[in-house]
C-alpha cells in the first residue's frame, strides 16, 4: 500500500466514523486505560483532515471531543464518590491516588486544568475528588474548562497543519520508500511509549511503609 493510499484510508475512516471515534478516543484517554487509545493523536488528525473537508468540521470535532473528556471526568468523580478507594485497590494504583490526593489538597479541583498531559494522574485526580467529596459544581466547571481547552488545542493544532496538506502529500510521494522507514520509526516510538505506560499501569504497586 502506498503512503497516499494509507492517507486516503485514514481519511475515509474519519469521514465515516469521525465523530464517534473522537468522542470515544477523548473519553477513553482520560480513563486508566488511556495508554491504549491515543485520544490526542485522534484529535490532531481530525483537525488536520477537517481543513478543507466537507464532512468533518472544526466545531463539531471540538464538541465531540470535549463531551467525551468531560464525561470521563464526571464518571471518574461519580465512581470515586460511590465506591471510595475500591478501584484504587483493585488496580493497585495507591501511588497515583496518593499523589492525586496531595495535589488536590494543595490546589483544589483547579488542578484539573493543568493535569491534562499526565495520562494516569488526571483520572485519579477526578476519582479522588469524588472520594473526598470535593464540591461537585466547582469540580464540574474545572473539568469542563480542562476538557475544552485540551481538545481545542489539539484540534486547532491539527487544523493549522492542514494548511500544508498538499505540500506534505507531495513530500511523501516524493520520498517513496523512505516515508515507510519514517512511518516504521514513528510506530516503534509510539509502541514503546504505550508499552511503557502499560508497564507503569500494571506494576504501580502500593508503597510498603514498613520497609
Amino acid at each position: 500500500m502506498e503512503i497516499n493510499e494509507l492517507l486516503n484510508l485514514i481519511t475515509s475512516l474519519f469521514e465515516k466514523f469521525g465523530y464517534p471515534m473522537i468522542f470515544l478516543g477523548s473519553l477513553i484517554e482520560i480513563t486508566p486505560f488511556g495508554w491504549a487509545v491515543p485520544g490526542g493523536v485522534i484529535l490532531v488528525i481530525a483537525g488536520y483532515l477537517a481543513n478543507g473537508s466537507e464532512t468533518l468540521n472544526l466545531v463539531p470535532i471540538i464538541i465531540a471531543g470535549t463531551f467525551g473528556a468531560w464525561l470521563a471526568f464526571i464518571l471518574a468523580y461519580a465512581l470515586g464518590s460511590k465506591t471510595g478507594m475500591w478501584l484504587v485497590k483493585k488496580l493497585h494504583q495507591e501511588k497515583n491516588a496518593d499523589f492525586a490526593r496531595r495535589i488536590l489538597k494543595n490546589n483544589g479541583a483547579v488542578i484539573l486544568t493543568t493535569s491534562m498531559m499526565a495520562n494516569l494522574t488526571r483520572f485519579w485526580i477526578s476519582y479522588i475528588a469524588g472520594v473526598e467529596k470535593i464540591n461537585f459544581l466547582k469540580f464540574n466547571i474545572y473539568a469542563y474548562v480542562a476538557s475544552i481547552t485540551w481538545v481545542s488545542l489539539m484540534t486547532i493544532l491539527g487544523y493549522f497543519a492542514g494548511y500544508e496538506k498538499e505540500y506534505l502529500k507531495n513530500i511523501i510521494s516524493g520520498i517513496g520508500i523512505l516515508a515507510w522507514v519514517f512511518l516504521a520509526i514513528a510506530v516503534f516510538v509510539i509502541a514503546r511509549a504505550i508499552k511503557h505506560e502499560y508497564h507503569h499501569f500494571k506494576k504501580d504497586k502500593p508503597h510498603d511503609e514498613n520497609r
